[in-house]
């Protein structure tokens, strides 16, 4: 099976890339909703914001730093690579890159920092360029550990968002930035496996004895020239 696949179908059934658009979702209305051009704030000042906020939500869908439901641990960790967020599940570590909307595939991961220099130089065979020495220090990674990117991007008029899963490719010759690059879309998504149907669950006894039926009768009584209406609820016979 490709890597791309594989790497999909394990963070899918996960319910890991759900997770992360939910994340991206509600840190990009949460930056839009408090920052304004209007009031002087930057295409800097977003590109900010939008990567810190963006690290707290996945912390808090991932549930880091506190127990999952139903067992001690979170099945996502963080695993931060040379001060660079990260987060991994299984054998697939994950880090931010934040682009330009609609620039995905011009990333020019030769002049980004050192650790997504040394990412992108990940052994891939398929690529022969990682023959060539290119001066750059691989990054302290973890032996068995596929590093791979969240690329994300947004525009607030008209609210507009892009979330990608890809591997990287060090494009110092001029070719493509992605070995593989997958949307995170409603299309490619599907169901959200993190939101099972439970099925009802039956009762532990039934009552197969239906109850007696009963019928309202209404009495009028006259006393001292008077009518009062007494209402008895009676078993019928």
């Amino acid at each position: 099976m490709a890597e791309d696949q594989e790497a999909w179908d394990e963070l899918h059934a996960a319910g890991f890339l759900h997770a992360a658009r939910e994340a991206h979702r509600e840190a990009t209305l949460a930056v839009f909703g408090t920052l304004s051009r209007s009031a002087g704030f930057k295409e800097r000042s977003f590109g900010y914001a939008s990567f810190d906020v963006l690290e707290s939500w996945l912390d808090r869908v991932f549930r880091i730093g506190r127990r999952a439901d139903g067992g001690d641990r979170p099945a996502v960790v963080r695993d931060d690579l040379n001060g660079s967020p990260g987060w991994r599940y299984g054998r697939y570590r994950v880090l931010l890159k934040r682009h330009e909307f609609g620039a995905v595939r011009a990333i020019r991961w030769d002049r980004s920092s050192p650790t997504k220099q040394a990412v992108a130089r990940q052994d891939f065979p398929d690529d022969p360029q990682l023959a060539l020495d290119l001066g750059i220090e691989p990054a302290r990674d973890t032996p068995g550990v596929v590093t791979l990117v969240l690329a994300h991007s947004a525009t607030e008029e008209p609210l507009d968002m892009e979330l990608y899963l890809g591997r990287p490719r060090l494009n110092a010759d001029g070719g493509p930035a992605w070995h593989w690059l997958r949307p995170l879309d409603d299309d490619a998504l599907g169901p959200d496996p993190r939101r099972k149907l439970v099925e009802p669950t039956l009762p532990l006894w039934t009552d197969d004895e239906a109850d007696a039926p009963v019928r309202l009768r209404e009495r009028q009584q006259r006393r001292h020239g008077t009518t009062r209406r007494r209402t008895s609820i009676e078993t019928a016979k």
